[in-house]
């Protein structure tokens, strides 16, 4: 039977009410009594069940709603919410979800791939958010299936960013220097307001950070691949 409407949000409201109260066994109670389970859609912005328990850091939790959905509803992991995020992007916003990102892909390995709104994989989220562990977790899963061309939707986003840029942008500076060691052509690529990494990182207000180290290693790199092009 369907759901009411009115039903929907007194489910909603109850779902919402356990997930921020931390009432874990409340939360898969209630995902067992509605017809989607943990991939209902809890807010205006279409988050499952999954993709609050992902973004507010509920490991465990999270875990045991992955083991609520069968085999044959994998797919509808890749549900995406209003703002293009899966659930894998949810787990790029911290460092506590790895294992949720693992279980994840084990079961929709297509999550990888798949970009949100701005273009952005979970990799990319990851870069935004300076999160270290699960970006090397994605970065790993990226560097074993990727290859070549393919590459590109993973290091660039839809408004000409690359993933080094963003991650310089958003003063996660580690990030940056593993992308830039990584793949060091897009030093020298430009953003929409042609700057390349380097002139971007100089304009970026000074901090604690390794901003003299990280420019010359940008600048050397930048003066290796003009040599090389002469």
């Amino acid at each position: 039977m369907a759901i009411t409407k009115t039903q929907d949000l007194n489910i909603n409201s109850n779902l919402y009410r356990a997930l921020m109260s931390e009432q874990d066994d409340l939360v898969i109670d209630i995902c067992r009594q509605i017809p989607k389970g943990p991939l209902h859609t809890v807010t205006i912005h279409e988050d499952t069940v999954l993709h609050m328990a992902t973004y507010h850091k509920r490991t465990n939790l999270a875990l045991k709603l992955l083991d609520m959905v069968s085999s044959c509803d994998y797919h509808k992991l890749t549900w995406q919410n209003t703002g293009g995020n899966t659930i894998l992007h949810e787990t790029g916003t911290n460092n506590r979800t790895v294992k949720v990102a693992e279980e994840v892909l084990r079961r929709a390995p297509m999550l990888l791939s798949m970009t949100n709104k701005e273009g952005e994989t979970a990799l990319f989220y990851a870069a935004r958010h300076g999160k270290s562990n699960i970006f090397k977790f994605l970065h790993g899963a990226v560097s074993r299936s990727v290859e070549g061309p393919d590459l590109k939707t993973f290091l660039h986003r839809d408004d000409k960013f690359t993933i080094l840029h963003i991650a310089i942008l958003s003063r996660n500076y580690w990030i940056a220097h593993m992308i830039a060691i990584t793949y060091p052509e897009l030093i020298r690529e430009k953003d929409a307001d042609d700057m390349t990494a380097l002139q971007l990182l100089s304009s970026t207000k000074p901090e604690f950070h390794p901003h003299g180290f990280f420019n010359h290693m940008l600048f050397r790199h930048s003066c290796i691949q003009i040599s090389i092009q002469l």
